[in-house]
């Protein structure tokens, strides 16, 4: 069977739950009304989502251009296969939206006593494209270094620019399958 082109929408409705996804797990690990995940620490499995997450906007603004990106993953050379103008507007919000992760990596830098790098759009991309293959497997190799997940203002970014340009895909949703609870709990009922 011949592999079809997937749509735009398609795509971009999947990166938007793994994005949800990983900004939950985050938020959840620290919100009082959870108090189960208070010892908890999914950074692992949140970096992997917000990886995956960029992976498919990249895709949806690739096949907004009506071109194929084929099998790849690596982040650096998605973003190459995206348009001049997607691309310019994703790095313009990232340059106005970067300070905080600008300030973590002159402070995890300057804290290691290591020389700080020049924070720009190309390293952090750079640094993260391979985040959600590494990261799934961190628990073989663990993570070299300058390498790792740094570029969730690059996520909002590339959702920004898909959102400006089909400002109705904010609200669409997945139809099928229906979501259904399908696992038992673990412990037994009381």
């Amino acid at each position: 069977m011949a592999k079809r082109k997937p749509k735009p929408l398609d795509i971009f409705i999947v990166a938007d739950q793994f994005r949800l996804v990983g900004k939950t797990l985050t938020i959840i690990t620290r919100h009082p009304a959870f108090p189960v995940m208070h010892n908890q620490n999914p950074v692992t499995a949140s970096m992997v989502c917000a990886a995956f997450s960029l992976e498919l906007y990249f895709k949806t603004l690739i096949r907004m251009g009506r071109k194929t990106y084929g099998n790849e993953h690596d982040l650096s050379k998605l973003f190459y296969k995206i348009g001049r103008r997607p691309r310019r507007k994703i790095r313009k919000y990232w340059n106005e939206n970067s300070s905080v992760v600008r300030a973590y990596v002159e402070s995890v830098y300057g804290k290691d006593g290591n020389p700080i790098p020049n924070v720009t759009f190309d390293w952090v991309l750079s640094a993260s494209k391979d985040a959600f293959v590494s990261m799934r497997y961190i628990y073989e190799v663990g993570i070299a270094p300058d390498t790792g997940w740094l570029a969730d203002t690059i996520v909002e970014a590339a959702r920004h620019t898909i959102i400006e340009r089909n400002p109705t895909w904010e609200w669409a949703r997945q139809i099928f399958p229906v979501s259904e609870v399908s696992f038992q709990p673990t412990s037994p009922a009381r």
